[in-house]
């Protein structure tokens, strides 16, 4: 383990109060940065409103309809998260925070901004040019800038939140969703009042099959993902020279500006027709590569977190009546850790997966609760739960061969 990591290891084991995770919460009225990261998103929220309060008087079915899917499609991003024990990074205000500056502080800043590229390369090229290449040249330049900027904001807010890469990168996804949610929102209310077909519902549905199934695994929660890996390293790497860790940071921005592009431009356009059927092959061909580089980097993130919470139990939580050997083994492995509970599911029934699954995570929360504050009274009910956890679980396991 690296010197840095024996460091945080090692530091002060003291109450600093009932946060999860660091010894950062993220009320921090004495900082800077969280007045303007609340500022901006009661900003963003009063502009959001306002742009959709005229669809929610001229098509309401399609403004409330739209509501419901998109907050569905957000719940199910919360479960996968939620499955892969990935919301256990933060509290429940720091996601909160991330999503709400995505869909509202980015928002406010990104939809004028967009406007002004364009309309300056209208003037310096030509209004043609900017029909084809607008979105490709001001979407990225605008939006990336802006996701990242609540990512930022948020690590000035808490600091001692993020000590893992998995940290930032779980951060920058939930803003780069509620960008992606405001902005499919606003093309469906968008798409339903210039329908050509007195039809409130189909736009919303026409919407949720391109913008959600075709295009939402590649969107602005990969992009932003990518983005927010070259922020962890530049925090994590502290060791390595200040122009080092500004170059990975700038690198890991200049690819996900690249990906972010490439799904703006009109290229392989003439290679498609209009059908469904083209055009979901052409969305798969160019959203791939971003889906695969943001499944790179969240695989190198969960290693490292892995080894993280490997030291830390090993260091922390030695009895192995909390944490047995393969329970370990598979602590930073959220998928392994998934196959076990659904394994246990399938052999043992549904009341062992979900004793399993509160086990895991109480076992996830001792290991961070202890590394915060030392093992003690913030940690007794962890503990006692993991042995509670336990004793009904075994009879279950046991009772079938």
């Amino acid at each position: 383990m690296s010197s840095e990591g024996t460091e945080r290891l090692t530091g002060p084991e003291q109450d600093r109060g009932e946060w999860p995770v660091g010894t950062d919460s993220f009320w921090q009225p004495h900082r800077a940065a969280f007045w303007l990261l609340a500022a901006m998103i009661v900003n963003g929220l009063f502009y959001t409103v306002n742009m959709f309060s005229m669809g929610f008087r001229v098509v309401p079915v399609t403004a409330l309809l739209g509501l419901l899917v998109w907050g569905i499609y957000t719940l199910l991003f919360l479960l996968v998260f939620r499955t892969l024990d990935l919301l256990e990074q933060h509290p429940p205000e720091a996601f909160v925070l991330a999503f709400a500056w995505g869909g509202m502080g980015a928002v406010y800043f990104a939809a004028p901004a967009n406007i002004a590229i364009q309309g300056l390369c209208a003037k310096l090229v030509s209004p043609d040019f900017v029909a084809a290449w607008g979105p490709a040249i001001a979407g990225p330049i605008t939006e990336e800038f802006l996701k990242l900027a609540g990512v930022i904001l948020l690590v000035l807010v808490a600091r001692n939140q993020f000590q893992t890469y998995l940290s930032v990168l779980i951060v920058g996804a939930m803003a780069g969703l509620g960008f992606q949610v405001v902005e499919n929102l606003s093309y469906t209310v968008n798409a339903s009042m210039h329908f050509p077909l007195e039809n409130q519902v189909y736009p919303v549905l026409l919407n949720l099959f391109t913008r959600g199934l075709l295009s939402g695994l590649w969107s602005h929660a990969a992009y932003t993902t990518i983005a927010s890996f070259g922020v962890a390293w530049f925090l994590l790497h502290p060791e390595r020279s200040k122009l080092t860790r500004i170059a990975v940071a700038v690198l890991c921005f200049a690819l996900a500006w690249a990906m972010h592009f490439i799904w703006n431009s009109p290229w392989l356009e003439d290679l498609f027709d209009g059908s469904y059927r083209e055009m979901a092959v052409m969305l798969a061909v160019k959203g791939i590569p971003a889906m695969v580089a943001a499944g790179l980097f969240w695989r190198v993130a969960a290693r490292e977190n892995g080894a993280y919470l490997h030291a830390l139990a090993a260091y922390f939580v030695p009895e192995r009546e909390l944490i047995r050997d393969d329970e370990w083994m598979r602590l930073g492995a959220p998928l392994q850790r998934y196959k076990v509970r659904r394994e246990m599911g399938w052999t043992f029934g549904l009341r062992a997966r979900r004793l399993k699954t509160q086990l895991q995570r109480e076992q996830l929360r001792l290991v961070r609760k202890a590394m915060t504050y030392g093992r003690g009274a913030q940690t007794l009910r962890h503990e006692v739960a993991i042995r509670r956890l336990r004793v009904e679980l075994e009879p279950l396991v046991q009772a079938r061969p």
